[in-house]
């Protein structure tokens, strides 16, 4: 199996504007030992460069190894598609941050009227990230320095180099690539015509080797599984955002629990019946104050599990539901 890594640069930071003017291309092998390297110069649409020449350095604090006069002698990006393209046939992709990198690429594609890259791909940041959660600072100068690796920064072939020497010292510790990706049952990310999802661990699902699943993922499996709920009649139930905050596991009983006993859940204070308090009031009880016809009815957090009979939580499948979600965000 083979992986290229690459790297992106853009001449105006902008991910609409056909500013991609660099394409770093690493092939390497399932080992991240180096098979072929190529940095790949386009001729950016922009007719200005807001960022990495000299007369931007002092704003932006970027500098390319080439100078505009280079990037604009280069072909357009039509021009060299096919070449990239055969990069990216039958390989996995690996990049550190990847989300600029997919959006510049694909943000070129579109300008030019060409079919997007279609692709799997895993992020070399989020990947650290899994492997050491108690780091604060991890931008890719950070970790070269922590590694005691010296690079030429913002030149594209050397940032994924970089990147790619990052993920061998990180993943090294742990068996490899293939075992990391095994033992945490991560899932590749994947770009395609209609948009992107970023790779995703069932080690953070799970909450395995001390990871924590941030609040984001506890956002999104609840409102994920409230989106799922049978369409039924019913009163219609509002709870305090203090109450949403709580664990996910317990919410969710709590819901199950009010739909078997005929309620229904919805987040808009304005149109409920019932509303249920946790802490200081927040937005939602305060809109729901100031509501001029008819009251609700409130109930503490406390008052309500009586009235639903909550004694323990559910069990549930957050690694099938978590699946469905992020498969979704395209």
């Amino acid at each position: 199996m083979e992986y290229i890594v690459i790297d992106t640069e853009s001449c105006t930071g902008k991910s609409n504007d056909g500013s991609l003017c660099s394409v770093g291309l690493l092939v390497c092998d399932d080992k991240l030992n180096v098979i072929s390297r190529e940095d790949i110069l386009c001729n950016p649409i922009p007719k200005k460069f807001t960022v990495g020449d000299k007369k931007h350095e002092k704003q932006t604090h970027v500098v390319f190894s080439y100078t505009e006069e280079e990037f604009r002698k280069a072909p357009k990006f039509c021009d060299i598609y096919d070449k990239i393209k055969m990069f990216f046939t039958g390989r996995t992709v690996l990049g550190f941050a990847m989300s600029n990198d997919i959006k510049y690429l694909n943000d070129a594609c579109d300008k030019y009227s060409l079919p997007r890259l279609e692709y799997d791909f895993y992020d070399i940041q989020y990947i650290y990230q899994l492997l050491h959660p108690e780091a604060t600072k991890v931008g890719l100068k950070t970790l070269a320095d922590n590694y005691g690796i010296t690079f030429c920064e913002h030149r594209s072939d050397e940032d994924a180099y970089v990147s790619s020497l990052v993920l061998k010292n990180a993943v090294d510790e742990k068996g490899g690539l293939n075992s990391v990706i095994s033992e945490y049952s991560i899932h590749p990310g994947r770009n395609s015509a209609n948009g992107y999802y970023n790779c995703y661990s069932d080690a953070v699902t799970l909450e395995k080797f001390g990871l924590k699943r941030s609040k984001r993922i506890q956002n999104a499996i609840l409102y994920t599984y409230i989106s799922d709920m049978p369409r039924q009649k019913g009163k219609k139930v509002c709870f305090s955002q203090n109450v949403e905050k709580l664990d996910v596991d317990y919410v969710r009983t709590i819901v199950d629990l009010m739909y078997e006993k005929g309620y229904v859940y919805t987040n808009n204070a304005d149109d409920c019946s019932v509303f249920i308090t946790h802490g200081k009031a927040d937005y939602r009880e305060e809109a729901l104050d100031r509501r001029k016809r008819r009251k609700a009815t409130k109930f503490s957090l406390s008052e309500f599990e009586n009235i639903v009979g909550y004694e323990e939580n559910f069990t549930y499948d957050d690694v099938k539901l978590l699946e469905t979600y992020y498969h979704s965000l395209k």
